[in-house]
């Protein structure tokens, strides 16, 4: 965990996940449709943005859930920093996660979004069961993290250029991903371990099928039509397993 935190602090001292291009843009765009879909609603108490960095995504949470209290938490004290300076109104709703776990009370949450963490942390099983201890009862958890389903146009590519490997976890990457991207997960592999760690009603949309994948070879002076393309994935294909990246919804069952 400590070499974790360097690694991070580092990227965080640069502009890692600072900015909303590409791909961004799309998965925003993504959940700002996804999430009042699931949910039914966003008149929620608290939301806890699990893995927050500095920041990216918050601007979303305070438009979609606008009553909400927003706590936000991250490996990354530097990150964590970042996000305090750009949204001084969350200074004292910043946590740290320490040894797989946010220093936070448990059963506080309605609502924990995690965007782009679930490939990157060490312990899955510990992630997941952290996310469970602090939900409430009947409390939602939203990710998005990297799919590995088959036929999206990167799986058939990677596939025949032999550059998907098994990973020490009996899961697989992609050999072009950062180092820091530990796994990719089919998205039947990420609703058996939400069963089993004490969710139900697990559901999914999809993205990154094809638009995403042929977009990033643009040329940058059409980033302006990439960036658009990009969103058709989710747009017309939603539905279908075939995406290279997966949004979810699990309800930590209420006892």
């Amino acid at each position: 965990m400590p070499e974790s935190k360097h690694i991070y602090d580092k990227h965080y001292q640069g502009d890692y996940r600072e900015y909303l291009t590409g791909f961004e843009i799309a998965r925003w765009d993504a959940l700002a449709h996804f999430i009042p879909v699931v949910l039914g609603k966003t008149d929620v108490g608290k939301v806890l943005d699990y893995g927050a960095g500095s920041g990216l995504y918050v601007p979303l949470w305070l438009k979609l859930f606008k009553n909400a209290e927003l706590h936000c938490c991250d490996i990354s004290v530097v990150a964590l920093d970042k996000l305090k300076s750009k949204f001084p109104q969350l200074e004292n709703n910043c946590n740290i996660v320490n040894e797989h776990q946010a220093q936070i009370d448990g059963n506080l949450f309605d609502v924990i979004v995690s965007v782009e963490v679930m490939e990157h942390v060490e312990n899955l099983q510990s992630y997941i069961a952290d996310i469970h201890r602090l939900l409430k009862p009947g409390g939602h958890f939203i990710w998005t993290t990297p799919c590995a389903n088959i036929l999206s146009i990167e799986h058939i590519i990677y596939s025949i250029t032999g550059q998907i490997e098994s990973t020490d976890e009996g899961y697989r990457r992609w050999k072009s991903e950062a180092p820091i991207h530990v796994r990719r997960l089919k998205s039947e592999e990420a609703k058996q371990l939400l069963l089993e760690s004490g969710f139900e009603n697990v559901r999914f949309r999809f993205r990154s099928h094809f638009f995403s994948y042929v977009c990033t070879r643009f040329p940058r002076r059409f980033s302006n039509l990439a960036d658009k393309l990009m969103k058709l994935d989710y747009k017309l294909f939603r539905k279908m397993p075939n995406g290279a990246s997966m949004l979810g919804c699990a309800r930590k069952i209420s006892t």
